[in-house]
């Protein structure tokens, strides 16, 4: 476990770095919408710097690690799927505003954090309750691109939800425990890329009206 720290930081800071340069590049297009995506990568880098710390420096910084590890598997999938989908809707609210997106942001966290908090339910539990709704949200909008394409083409649309399969075979054989070697802050980096990679996708098409030819 001693080069942990290096991996963590590694992560963190690409996450950082993915979320500056997604956000002045989205921005334009769809400026909730993609906050919600930074939202999610910066989360998960705060997870993974607390990791570097914990394992690098401090071990007594696990509990810290441990809840922005949990914070993060609660949110990360659910922003996802959630931006996603507001893409596909062509929703105008939000579209050159962020205020929608930090309303967003904050029912996820506050309604996830109390949930887990409320003893109703398991933290891990919640983990994932919320991963699989960004995940259900995210294969939806794979699903009606390929049926009605609006800004993908159906290639795109089924590697949009190939990469939501992959995502939950990563969880299901790798793990997404906080406690496990390789928990949410070392897996929600390959989620959250292929998400936004993917998601780019989307940018690439006009934002709102049908594209005739991306049935092509």
């Amino acid at each position: 476990m001693h080069n942990l720290w290096l991996l963590d930081l590694m992560l963190g800071l690409t996450a950082l770095l993915i979320a500056n340069q997604y956000w002045y590049l989205t921005r334009a297009h769809f400026q909730s919408a993609a906050l919600m995506m930074v939202a999610a990568l910066v989360l998960m880098a705060l997870a993974a710097i607390a990791g570097a710390y914990r394992y690098g420096i401090d071990p007594s910084v696990t509990e810290l690690h441990r809840a922005l590890t949990r914070l993060s598997g609660f949110a990360a999938l659910l922003l996802i799927g959630t931006g996603l989908f507001w893409v596909r809707l062509g929703l105008r609210w939000g579209t050159d505003k962020r205020a929608p997106a930090y309303a967003v942001v904050a029912v996820v966290l506050a309604s996830s954090i109390g949930l887990g908090g409320s003893g109703l339910m398991a933290p891990r539990s919640v983990v994932d309750l919320y991963s699989t709704l960004g995940l259900l949200l995210w294969l939806l909008v794979a699903l009606l691109e390929w049926v009605s394409p609006r800004r993908l083409s159906r290639t795109q649309a089924f590697v949009l939800g190939g990469g939501a399969v992959l995502v939950a075979v990563n969880g299901l054989f790798v793990g997404t425990g906080a406690t496990q070697l390789l928990g949410l802050a070392r897996t929600n980096w390959f989620h959250l890329l292929l998400a936004l990679s993917l998601f780019s996708l989307l940018s690439a098409r006009p934002l709102f009206g049908l594209d005739k030819s991306a049935g092509a």
